[in-house]
C-alpha cells in the first residue's frame, strides 16, 4: 500500500509523463535528428570535381546505352509482328517518343513505357499438335543397363 502511495505522488506522475513525452517524441521526431547528423558525418560529394562529373558522365552515358538497346530490341520485335501481317505502325511510332525521354529525369519513365509496349506487341499464334502414344520418351527403368564385366587387376 505504501507503493501505491508513493507512485501516486504529484513528482512520479509527472516524471512518468516527461518520460512518455520524451518516447513519443523521440518516435516522431528522431528520424530527423538521425538524419542531420548523418548528414554531417557523411556529407555528400562535390560535384565540381573532375572526377564525379566524368563519373557521372559515363553513368549516364551507359544508361542512355542501355535505354537505345532496349529500343532496337521493341523495334526489332515491332518489324518481325509487321512481317507477320500485324498493323504495329503505331507501336513504332509509341517506341520513337520513348527514345525522346532520353534524359535522366525521364529515363526510367521511357525504359517502363518500352517495356509495357513491348508486351503489348501482337505475337503469331503458333498451332500445337498433341503428341501420339508412340512418340513419348520411353521408360528408361523398363530397360535396364546391361551389367558391366569387372576389369582385371
Amino acid at each position: 500500500m505504501d507503493l501505491l502511495l508513493r507512485l501516486l505522488e504529484r513528482r512520479v506522475i509527472v516524471a512518468i509523463a516527461v518520460v512518455l513525452a520524451a518516447v513519443w517524441a523521440g518516435g516522431r521526431w528522431g528520424g530527423y535528428a538521425q538524419g542531420r547528423a548523418d548528414l554531417m558525418m557523411h556529407p555528400p560529394a562535390d560535384v565540381k570535381s573532375p572526377l564525379a562529373a566524368d563519373i557521372i558522365k559515363s553513368s549516364e552515358a551507359r544508361e542512355s546505352a542501355k535505354l537505345r538497346g532496349l529500343h532496337r530490341v521493341v523495334s526489332a520485335e515491332i518489324a518481325a509482328a509487321k512481317g507477320n501481317g500485324f498493323k504495329v505502325e503505331k507501336f513504332q511510332r509509341l517506341a520513337d517518343k520513348a527514345l525522346d525521354l532520353d534524359t535522366p529525369k525521364y529515363r526510367s519513365a521511357a525504359i517502363e513505357r518500352l517495356n509495357r509496349l513491348r508486351l503489348a506487341i501482337p505475337q503469331k499464334h503458333e498451332a500445337f499438335k498433341p503428341a501420339a502414344a508412340g512418340d513419348l520418351n520411353p521408360d528408361l527403368f523398363d530397360n535396364p543397363r546391361p551389367k558391366a564385366k569387372a576389369a582385371r587387376r
